[in-house]
């Protein structure tokens, strides 16, 4: 049994990194928009943005290090491609944002929490285009 959690453990290596990564990205990308829109009062929308910037600066310096193990230059241009990658989780949570918040009158936080899972599956496959570039690319 032991042996076979170790394979398991050792085959998805990177996705049990990136579960634990996405799931302190979220953490930080929710907290910051607590703060801001219930605590603060900040315009949800505006406090998403605010929020999702907080998160893509944490997550380039943790994904990029601990979940793909970037073998490339860390710079301006992998950090400049790994925030253009997450322009469009940006443009999608703000979209399910206003779907569920002005549509479908769902609780702003508990959107934001909804909007999240959709965002962590997606970020990981764009994330992967930012980091595990073809050497020569």
């Amino acid at each position: 049994m032991t042996k076979r959690i170790h394979a398991f453990l050792t085959a998805h290596a990177e996705q049990l990194a990136y579960l634990v990564v996405g799931g302190m990205t979220t953490l930080v990308n929710y907290a910051v928009y607590v703060l801001l829109t219930a605590i603060a009062g900040l315009y949800y929308i505006a406090g998403n943005g605010i929020a999702w910037t907080a998160a893509v600066a944490f997550s380039y310096l943790a994904s990029g290090r601990w979940v793909y193990r970037s073998t490339g230059r860390r710079g301006w241009r992998e950090a400049g491609e790994f925030v253009l990658s997450r322009l469009f989780s940006l443009g999608l949570e703000t979209a399910l944002l206003l779907l569920m918040v002005d549509l479908l009158s769902v609780n702003e936080l508990a959107a934001k929490l909804l909007a999240a899972v959709v965002v962590v599956v997606v970020n990981y496959w764009t994330g992967l285009l930012v980091f595990k570039r073809k050497k020569g690319a």
